[in-house]
């Protein structure tokens, strides 16, 4: 069985509870935080609030995992707890010899063992997926597109605010994912803020958001961008070097490129197939007059073609990025590519 949304796989969660969970899942997305939002959602429905939980709970990282520890923790009996959960993290890590190991232990799992491997991704071809998902269950997150995402995650805002008993004014909302992008983990980070800055009052308004959210990575990240489209090589290395030693990490820069990429390459598929201003300020509401000019602008500029080999480019430079590579050396490599 598969799930590619939160509230579809809450509710097998609850229709699972207490007794019917399965023996394996696989939690599969790009972004860890929404991963990991996924997982405590399963734990927290898996234990029922029991006091105990955390003995029931062991996690392993895949880098760093052995076939004995592992294989001595999923054949073990049940000592201080009746259920437990174990969990792989970034399981896209894992050595072919655990793997292997593990495939053969989706054959006769352990009844008392419910097994959670988390990854970015995993090849639906192997071995590896197609005999976990025939016993498994699949929780994987399909990447939306531009204006998918930016809905989906005002949705979100709501839905986090609501369960704190806040509102948060549309306009609000509007103006935090304008500062912020996207990305769940960091817009976690201010909600947290604002919940704080707004004490007793039940609302967020577009002031607090000006008062506590600072734009300033975001605001660099679309010069980098545009330094980039405009394929001026010397602006965008320097900028992309100044967020770097301001602190900004290299795959938040990354994820900032990469939604300006899908952007880009929307409006330039748009524009190939005849599309007009007009059709393109429907699909992107808050484009308007100069903005609406300047992005359509850059789009003929950088082309279809490079827009999609940027995106390739992105998504490799993240992959090095993983294995420790230098951001320094890996930002300036890949601002060549996307400039050239």
């Amino acid at each position: 069985m598969k799930f590619n949304n939160l509230r579809a796989f809450e509710k097998h969660l609850a229709s699972a509870a207490p007794n019917h969970f399965c023996q394996l899942y696989f939690i599969l997305g790009k972004e860890a935080f929404e991963r990991r939002l996924a997982f405590d959602k399963l734990k927290d429905s898996f234990f029922n609030g029991k006091k105990n939980s955390s003995l029931g709970l062991q996690t392993f990282e895949a880098d760093r995992l052995t076939i004995d520890e592992l294989m001595n923790e999923l054949n073990a009996g049940a000592l201080f707890a009746e259920k437990r959960i174990v969990v792989i993290q970034d399981a896209d890590k894992l050595d072919k010899p655990i793997m292997t190991r593990l495939e053969a232990y989706f054959e006769k799992p352990n009844s008392s063992i419910c097994l959670v491997i988390s990854a970015a991704a995993i090849n639906h071809s192997t071995n590896f997926y197609k005999k976990g998902e025939k016993i498994g269950i699949v929780f994987e997150l399909v990447e939306e597109r531009t204006w998918e995402k930016e809905q989906s995650i005002h949705n979100w805002i709501g839905t986090f605010l609501a369960a704190e008993g806040i509102q948060i004014a549309q306009t609000a909302s509007q103006r935090l994912v304008k500062l912020l992008g996207t990305q769940q983990s960091q817009l976690y980070s201010e909600l947290q803020k604002l919940i704080c800055y707004i004490g007793d009052r039940k609302g967020i308004q577009i002031e607090d958001v000006s008062a506590i959210v600072s734009s300033t990575a975001v605001e660099t990240g679309w010069q980098l961008g545009e330094s980039i489209f405009r394929r001026d090589t010397p602006a965008a290395l320097r900028i992309s070097k100044g967020m770097l030693l301001d602190g900004v990490p290299f795959i938040l820069m990354l994820r900032q490129l990469r939604s300006q990429f899908q952007t880009g390459l929307q409006i330039a598929e748009r524009l190939s197939k005849g599309g007009s201003p007009a059709d393109i300020a429907k699909q992107f509401i808050y484009m308007k007059g100069a903005i609406l000019d300047r992005n359509i602008n850059m789009a003929q500029g950088y082309g279809l073609k490079r827009y999609i080999d940027g995106l390739l480019n992105i998504d490799a430079a993240e992959l090095q990025s993983k294995n420790s590579a230098d951001p320094e050396l890996l930002a300036e490599l890949i601002i060549i590519k996307l400039t050239g």
